[in-house]
């Protein structure tokens, strides 16, 4: 048969179908893959309910066989880093089961991803030309660059119609399918990103492929069953569901695959009335009562308020960025107005290192802070959060009249960096972590907290200060003086035993790291640069020391640990971290295989691994008795000079780094 025959066959044959109202519950793989999808034909699926053959609605993408006895619904955010992580596993399980598994995407845009949003509307109208999955890895791949002018330009860039594509952005109906799936997602309690439902059991999380592999598994043994005893489509496909997980499988059916409304959608609706009907707190958390030593500089900090009248101090460590900020800093707003000079607010710059745009809006305002207008920049910003790209903060600097030159000078000035590190490094010093934070008279209040909580707090200050006829910054010295400071490092010193241990740097070195660490542990793959970044700032003073503690769910950990272990009585430091980068770079996909690979690829001799492999079994063991004695009880775990290492800013290498310079100086 022609070429040019073989599809006007099919064409006839996909519109016979739709004129009888419904598919074949046969039909071909390319019915209800994005290759096929045109516009029309969603739109019809979004003007009446899916045929009753057709199992996956036409608006969903879906890669994989059609008739498959396993569907993944992934539940999916595309700013998300964790669900990013998955895709490699998921395109591993379609290839393997080639005719028994498909993944359909679902969207679940969580709230404080302001980009996630726009962008699962831009790839469900890349679906509408047959261009999901293409697009869907643009978006991926570029996960921190979100802005409007790049969803446009990825468009392009996978040769869609860009016109028709701009068109269909606008259509309120991709808008409501967003919203809902997130729906559907809250109600099957699916609330986080990712999840995934493998025939109607939920799976949370960036898991191996193992996990999957083994729920496919389970999956694939009920949907069987009920294939042969005579059942098919959606009576197959609910059958099987059942078996998994009945409550959980019968609400993803009707609410991702029937379309139905979420029992959530409807309550939601009424949520407001819930909450006004709460009791609001009438005691501040019990434990805000520590006092922690924040000090406050009236010259250079930057103030809100009477130095002299107030009796009350909030220390605001807050990020341009963070939309739970800009809450924050409307209750912030709401105590100034209703105490007045009896409250004054401090300012703490604190971007967190996953919000690009934080750092140069903060030195930003501290450039117009050099101007006078610190606290009318501060409010642009957060007027304007979504919009605080590098031309918008010198259209507000031209709003508020200001010397555009030096604005420019002051904040490339590496001054007004060093004051962001300095306002960072004094959150670490009272375990301030994330955003916001505010101290209230040196008593901690984490996050955005209801106005009910904070004038607790402060109502209690204002009863000790009015009886104690105290007011203004000598007055706020006082409460502090004897304020607690956080300290990263345990007091108990552990004496370990590491002459058997891999390490980088000076082996005599005055300050020594020890990393205890899991190959398969995605948090340690993040930890290793941070850790191994600080201590090269110290030539000849420090070394990082790489201790064992696979976890035991970690099935392919300890094998890569054996590996690792050899290369280093083999090669010393330069085939042990060879083969250590390689190990973590490719954590998502270890196997015996692979692990086996790595060892060859780096010049490893195996025969020796597989010979002395209980000895080094035996070495890991110990090694981690060794850890769990110390107070291991997870990965990373870190100590420095024996000490357990708990940085209240995260393993940063500024924040390591700040530690290893205190303890060559002696100050810890």
């Amino acid at each position: 048969m022609k070429k040019e025959t073989a599809i006007l066959v099919v064409v006839v044959a996909v519109l016979i179908a739709f004129v009888a109202g419904r598919y074949s519950a046969n039909v071909s793989p390319a019915a209800n893959a994005d290759s096929a999808t045109t516009p029309k034909k969603i739109a019809a699926a979004e003007a009446a309910p899916a045929p009753a053959g057709s199992l996956i609605p036409a608006t969903m993408p879906v890669k994989g066989a059609d008739d498959a006895l396993v569907t993944i619904i992934e539940i999916s955010d595309f700013q998300c880093p964790f669900c990013s992580r998955v895709g490699p596993t998921l395109k591993k399980l379609v290839e393997n089961y080639p005719d028994d598994v498909r993944v359909v995407w679902a969207n679940n845009a969580l709230s404080f991803h302001d980009r996630a949003k726009p962008a699962a509307i831009a790839a469900l109208a890349a679906h509408r030309q047959g261009k999901f999955w293409p697009y869907h890895d643009k978006l991926f791949a570029n996960q921190r660059g979100l802005t409007d002018e790049n969803l446009k330009k990825w468009a392009g860039e996978v040769e869609l119609d860009v016109a028709q594509w701009e068109t269909d952005i606008k259509d309120p109906a991709l808008g409501k399918q967003v919203e809902h799936e997130m729906a559907a997602a809250n109600a099957t309690s699916a609330r986080g990103t990712p999840g995934f439902f493998i025939n109607g059991k939920l799976l949370s999380g960036a898991q191996p492929y193992e996990a999957f592999k083994a729920q496919v598994d389970e999956a694939l043994t009920a949907a069987r069953k009920h294939r042969d005893a005579g059942k098919t489509g959606l009576d197959l496909m609910a059958a099987a569901w059942a078996e998994r997980d009945a409550k959980v499988g019968a609400k993803v059916l009707a609410y991702f695959i029937k379309g139905e409304k979420p029992v959530a959608a409807a309550a939601e609706q009424k949520r407001p009335e819930k909450r006004e009907a709460r009791p609001t707190p009438s005691k501040p958390p019990a434990d805000s009562y520590e006092i922690w030593k924040v000090p406050v500089d009236v010259k250079k900090d930057h103030v809100q308020g009477n130095n002299d009248e107030a009796v009350v101090t909030i220390v605001e460590f807050s990020d341009f960025e963070c939309p739970f900020c800009t809450r924050g800093k409307n209750t912030v707003d709401q105590m100034r107005k209703e105490y007045g000079d009896k409250v004054r607010v401090v300012f703490k710059h604190h971007p967190l290192p996953f919000h690009q745009k934080a750092g140069p809006a903060h030195h930003a305002s501290i450039a117009a802070g050099k101007q006078g207008k610190f606290w009318e920049f501060h409010d642009k910003l957060f007027d304007n959060q979504r919009a605080i790209a590098e031309e918008n903060l010198t259209a507000y600097a031209r709003e508020l009249g200001l010397n555009m030159g030096k604005f420019d000078k002051d904040r490339k000035d590496p001054k007004a960096k060093a004051r962001v590190q300095a306002d960072m490094a004094l959150a670490s010093s009272v375990s301030v972590r994330g955003t916001p934070n505010f101290l209230i008279n040196g008593r901690k209040l984490v996050g955005a907290q209801p106005p009910a909580v904070f004038k607790a707090v402060i109502d209690e200050e204002i009863a000790k200060a009015t009886k104690a006829g105290k007011s203004g910054q000598r007055y706020y010295n006082s409460i502090i003086s004897k304020g607690k400071i956080f300290s990263e490092l345990d007091a108990k010193v552990n004496d370990f035993d590491l002459s058997k241990l891999p390490y980088h740097g000076a082996k005599k070195a005055k300050v020594t790291i020890v990393e205890f660490s899991d190959f398969q542990c995605p948090y340690c793959s993040r930890v290793g640069g941070p850790v191994k970044a600080a201590m090269e700032r110290f030539p000849g003073k420090a070394k990082l020391v790489f201790a064992h503690y696979p976890l035991g769910f970690h099935k392919e950990a300890k094998p890569a640990s054996v590996l690792a272990q050899e290369a280093w009585e083999q090669g010393g430091a330069d085939l042990f971290w060879k083969v250590h980068d390689k190990l973590f770079e490719a954590q998502r996909e270890l196997s015996e295989e692979k692990i086996k690979q790595i060892g060859t690829d780096a010049g490893v001799d195996m025969a020796k691994v597989e010979a002395n492999k209980d000895r080094h079994l035996a070495f890991i063991d110990a090694t981690m008795a060794m850890g769990t004695k110390a107070g291991v009880n997870g990965t990373p775990s870190l100590f420095i000079n024996g000490r357990k290492y708990e940085p209240s800013g995260g393993f940063s290498p500024d924040a390591i780094g700040a530690t290893i310079d205190k303890l060559l100086k002696g100050k810890l």
